[in-house]
């Protein structure tokens, strides 16, 4: 990737705050997502950067939080990947966060993302919301950045939701 490459999605990253980058399988759209967090992070720190890939079967209770079964037999509230992300984000405000989400097309965007499609809006970034499961107040805060990666071989990219278009810059 050339410098002016690197300038315009770090530009069109810090404008919308969420971006996906397309591509053939196999030319590195991952590998490439990590070498944009870390080069914009200034070093290569883990802490800060996540990654996950959507398929089918996952869901919001991944992703967000949701009720799972303990080793009594019971129902607890877990929270997914993304909430604490978040968490970590806002505890640290001066850095920045990358949270790469691998064949973003490949899951059921909606059930997925639930109200985080409001909140990923860098405008509404520091805005918080209800939660459904756990009824308390949470954010996706303005260090938060997604990077999302999709195939152009498949054929569920005409099927991306306007919401996701809107929110993302593609």
């Amino acid at each position: 990737m050339d410098e002016q490459m690197f300038d315009t999605i770090a530009d069109l990253l810090d404008y919308k705050r969420n971006i996906i980058l397309q591509g053939p399988p196999g030319v590195g759209k991952t590998f490439l997502s990590k070498r944009i967090a870390y080069a914009l992070m200034g070093e290569k720190d883990d802490t800060r950067l996540e990654i996950v890939q959507f398929h089918q079967n996952y869901a919001y209770e991944d992703f967000v939080m949701g009720y799972r079964p303990n080793e009594q037999g019971q129902f607890q509230l877990e929270y997914g990947v993304f909430y604490d992300f978040c968490e970590r984000a806002i505890m640290n405000p001066e850095q920045n966060y990358y949270f790469i989400i691998d064949e973003i097309n490949r899951g059921n965007l909606s059930k997925v993302f639930g109200e985080l499609f409001m909140l990923i809006e860098k405008e509404k970034r520091d805005e918080y919301v209800t939660m459904g499961y756990s009824k308390e107040k949470f954010t996706v805060p303005e260090n938060v950045f997604l990077i999302g990666t999709m195939n152009t071989a498949d054929r569920s990219l005409a099927q991306l939701d306007v919401a996701l278009r809107r929110r993302f810059h593609l």
